[in-house]
């Protein structure tokens, strides 16, 4: 059911604003890395698209670490067509942010992350569940 899914990832999405320094700690983030979540709304009628970026820390090395949140019951799989997603997603955070540092795409997966080739090229580092939640 697409609404059942939909309130699964807004409840995952949740969990995961108030793990940050879990999520922090697992990336091995500097104590400084500024969270927020990002959106740009395309104008109608341009050659434009939208973006959404569920969550990045700023760090003050000159890096963005941009975090996709997914929450599923088992890894999650980056399919070519995804993969393409996701990089229209940083260009147009690149272009309207206007961003010079260096980005790195992780992800936080509730079951983690199915290695592909896809996953290899894209993805930086994977923060799971029990990440969030590890003493």
């Amino acid at each position: 059911m697409p609404e059942w899914h939909s309130w699964l990832d807004y409840a995952f999405e949740t969990v995961c604003y108030k793990h940050l320094q879990q999520i922090k700690r697992k990336l091995d983030l500097p104590p400084l890395s500024f969270a927020s979540t990002w959106r740009y709304a395309a104008v109608k009628n341009k050659a434009q698209r939208g973006a959404q970026i569920d969550l990045l820390f700023d760090r003050h090395d000159y890096v963005i670490t941009i975090c996709k949140i997914k929450c599923s019951d088992k890894p999650f799989l980056i399919s070519k067509d995804y993969a393409e997603q996701l990089k229209q997603k940083l260009a147009v955070f690149r272009t309207q942010t206007q961003c010079k540092k260096q980005s790195l795409l992780t992800f936080v997966a509730a079951s983690g992350l199915s290695q592909n080739q896809y996953a290899k090229q894209l993805v930086a580092d994977i923060v799971t569940l029990d990440d969030l939640f590890a003493q």
